[in-house]
């Protein structure tokens, strides 16, 4: 693979549209019924809540294929029935760890009353196989009655950056209040006062939740009416709002500067496509990302609910923007999931999801993606179209495409058919992506293409940063942004081309080694091992050790690595993955390198790190990306100065790969 100026050269796409692509491109929903979500990320997965199902407890280890268990709540709490004689079920429960235990803040209610009850049961677990589960009701927390003018429905509990605890709530009427709660017995603070944080006038507000975020605070609201289904599906008006303050609790105000207070609140997400009321959801942390959960109405199972977990991804001014629902790929997006302008959604069973983009045809049409990439560096993003004609008969159209404020015009070779999406309707853009919020518009060009998805490739070299996995169970990123890894769990790094990958040898940076083994394994937690790192029993806590594993075997196109950890004692602390040239099987201080042709006439010593000519001639010394490193005229290359790696000495005859330590 080469690679110049940041760019990759015509050659590496040449090379990667005929490589086997890591897992099918086609995406498929996963659809999983749920109203009034939350979730909550444990060691070994996520645990879902919602409404009306007693507080079942529901598990995943991905946050796309979720198992029932059994429910919190089996019989509802009496004392609910003191405000709401006449209720269904629990709504809107609310997930927290918080005071040493898991708290499910919850509601009942009815329909079109402000005479609620809200309350929370315990846990000192949350994963139903271990010991310690088992919920318990610490009852009401507070109360409404028909005549007050705010609803005690939808809590949203946050610990604030001083260590103090709050609860949101609120339905319609004045809106969204606050109050402290007490972190000891999780109920309110006593000498505690209610503070109105968002008003509408009476118009339609509720299904709180709080977040904060490089120190500011934000607050998510539903607007407008949900719950409409069938024949009324098309009065399902309801959105997804924010607002963002200094303090907690209060002081909110929209992107213009307009107080929540006084209405204000800024779009986030609203009906498209077949996506109806996109609402009643919850902003959650997991363990390299922000997210939230919401609930959608399905067109054409008449409004039948389902979650959609997506990424909050953050503007460089701090303002949170939806990202993709999650469909199975971190480093995909289907464009019909993107922030949509004058465009429309069409239908194919060809297309990924079943769904694509068309009508790009507007001065103003536009594709708006924003994407959380956990690794910084060169990418190339894997783009699928189609069309069909031109107005002049030209052989392709074009789009523009702006990442991260750049913008370029991407040429779109005529696929022969509309909605159809062939297997060569691919193009490659090369680019630079940076950790954490990137921002991808698409927008017309010249004459007009269809948009089915974009997959976003890493291009891997001689590293994979340990911290830039995608996802994965058992691990975290410590204060210092290392990966820490216990035993049984694993670290998802997605599409790696490894066409890239400079050599064979792997060398792991640890600290904190207990003993154990770290794997590297393509395609799956249980795939294949490629390569295979014994952990010392001791490395020490503040110095990274290179601790070296086993070759690599020959690999080919677009991969998923996963890094799986057993044996484990307690937590490794994983850096950088190092690929490099694999040391020659003959063990010799001078040793000759025959890889690349016509390298009879030069040799490498590996104890002076010089590379000596028969005869006095020009040379140039070139990195793996085919960079001039130096250059001169002589009998001997000194290579003292450069830094570790994999080069090639060539001459006007001759070339010769050395690898340097």
């Amino acid at each position: 693979m080469r690679v110049k100026n940041g760019l990759v050269t015509a050659s590496v796409i040449a090379l990667s549209c005929v490589t086997v692509f890591a897992a099918d491109w086609y995406a498929k929903e996963t659809k999983w019924a749920g109203h009034d979500p939350d979730i909550i990320r444990y060691d070994d997965g996520y645990v879902l809540v919602d409404t009306d199902n007693h507080m079942l407890i529901q598990t995943s280890e991905d946050a796309l294929n979720w198992e029932n268990g059994e429910p919190a709540m089996p019989e509802f709490s009496k004392w609910l029935y003191n405000y709401a004689p006449n209720m269904k079920d629990i709504w809107a429960p609310d997930i927290h760890y918080i005071g040493g235990e898991y708290r499910m803040y919850y509601c009942g209610s009815e329909m079109g009353i402000r005479s609620s009850g809200m309350g929370f049961m315990s846990s000192k677990e949350i994963d139903p196989k271990k010991p310690g589960y088992g919920w318990t009701d610490q009852g009401e927390v507070i109360h409404t009655v028909k005549s007050d003018s705010y609803n005690a429905i939808d809590a949203a509990v946050l610990k604030d950056l001083n260590g103090r605890v709050w609860m949101a709530f609120g339905s319609w009427g004045t809106g969204i209040h606050i109050i402290e709660l007490d972190e000891t017995t999780g109920k309110v603070k006593n000498g505690a006062k209610m503070v109105n944080i968002a008003n509408r006038g009476g118009a339609g507000i509720e299904a709180a939740s709080l977040l904060e975020h490089n120190g500011k605070y934000f607050l998510f609201t539903s607007w407008d009416n949900c719950c409409k289904y069938n024949d009324d599906l098309e009065n399902n008006t309801y959105k997804t709002m924010v607002g963002r303050s200094n303090k907690i609790d209060g002081g909110y105000v929209d992107k213009s500067g307009k107080a929540l207070l006084d209405g204000g609140g800024t779009l986030m997400m609203q009906r498209y496509g077949r996506y109806y009321g996109t609402g009643g959801g919850e902003a959650f942390e997991d363990i390299n990302r922000l997210r939230f959960v919401n609930h959608y109405y399905n067109k054409p199972e008449g409004g039948k609910s389902y979650i959609q977990v997506r990424d909050l991804v953050f503007t460089e001014d701090n303002w949170p923007e939806m990202g993709q629902p999650f469909m199975g790929r971190y480093l995909s997006a289907e464009a019909e999931h993107g922030i949509l302008t004058h465009v429309d959604i069409s239908s194919s069973s060809k297309a990924s999801g079943g769904e694509f983009v068309a009508y790009i045809n507007y001065d103003d049409s536009k594709i708006r993606l924003p994407m959380n990439i956990p690794q910084a560096g060169d990418y190339l993003i894997r783009y699928r179209y189609d069309n069909n004609w031109t107005d002049n008969g030209a052989n392709g159209s074009s789009h523009f495409v702006d990442i991260n404020g750049k913008t370029q015009e991407v040429k779109l070779p005529l696929t022969g058919a509309w909605s159809e999406f062939p297997e060569k309707s691919i193009v490659y853009i090369p680019t630079k992506l940076k950790r954490g919020s990137n921002f991808i518009e698409i927008t017309k060009g010249e004459h007009y293409a269809e948009l089915d998805r974009l997959d976003f490739l890493r291009i891997i070299r001689d590293t994979i940063p340990g911290n830039g996995f995608d996802n994965g169970i058992r691990l975290r990123l410590t204060d210092k942004d290392e990966m820490a890894i216990r035993d049984g769990g694993y670290a998802i790094y997605e599409n790696v081309i490894t066409d890239s990958i400079v050599g064979s040898a792997v060398n792991v940076e640890m600290k904190q080694c207990a003993g154990g083994t770290l794997e590297i394994r393509k395609e799956s937690k249980k795939g294949d091992v490629i390569s295979k790192c014994e952990v010392p029993t001791s490395c020490g806590a503040d110095k990274w050790m290179s601790v070296k594993c086993s070759n690599l075997p020959k690999l080919e196109g677009i991969q998923d690595f996963y890094v799986t950890a057993s044996g484990i004692a307690d937590e490794l602390l994983v850096g950088n993955i190092k690929f490099s040239e694999a040391e020659p099987e003959e063990d010799t201080t001078t040793t000759k390198l025959a890889t690349l042709p016509y390298a009879e006439n030069m040799v490498y010593d590996s104890r002076t790190r010089e590379v000596r000519l028969v005869a006095s001639e020009r040379w140039a010394l070139l990195d793996v990306n085919g960079m001039v490193v130096k250059s001169g005229v002589g009998k001997v290359v000194d290579l003292k100065s450069v830094r570790s790696g994999v080069y090639v000495v060539r001459t006007m005859r001759n070339s010769l790969k050395v690898s340097v330590r």
